[in-house]
């Protein structure tokens, strides 16, 4: 017997569904960075086309998920920005202002069957607040 491929809509819900067990999975940040007070992470997009998304303001406290992957905010897109290595760097060797650019791998619904790339690019600036030793 053979499995048809699952539908773009199926293959989104999957997406987001495992993305939400891996959230949920992922240590507190308390945890995973004790030293961390807050960490701000601001994300601005741009790309080729006529409709840019919106800048996004993440700002985690100890008790959230040090989870640190997004989705493409293109609806129709299957991609994702993950910056975990750059925030784990930054991190581990306390480092409070880092920024840097990533593009997105994923593939747009309209332009799947030419297989080409979403390319939004990612611009993030990510700013530690450390707690003060005692």
């Amino acid at each position: 017997m053979r499995l048809s491929p699952l539908s773009p809509e199926a293959a989104r819900l999957e997406r987001r569904e495992r993305w939400s067990r891996d959230r949920a999975a992922a240590q507190a940040l308390r945890t995973a960075f004790p030293k961390v007070a807050q960490l701000r992470l601001d994300l601005t997009f741009s790309g080729a086309g006529s409709t840019t998304p919106v800048s996004q303001s993440h700002v985690l406290h100890p008790p959230a998920q040090a989870f640190f992957g997004f989705p493409c905010p293109y609806a129709d897109c299957d991609g994702h920005f993950d910056l975990s290595a750059v925030v784990t760097a930054a991190l581990r060797s306390s480092v409070r202002h880092i920024q840097g650019t990533q593009e997105c791998a994923g593939v747009r619904a309209r332009d799947r069957a030419g297989k080409q790339l979403c390319n939004l690019q990612l611009n993030y600036v990510i700013t530690a607040d450390y707690r003060r030793e005692a």
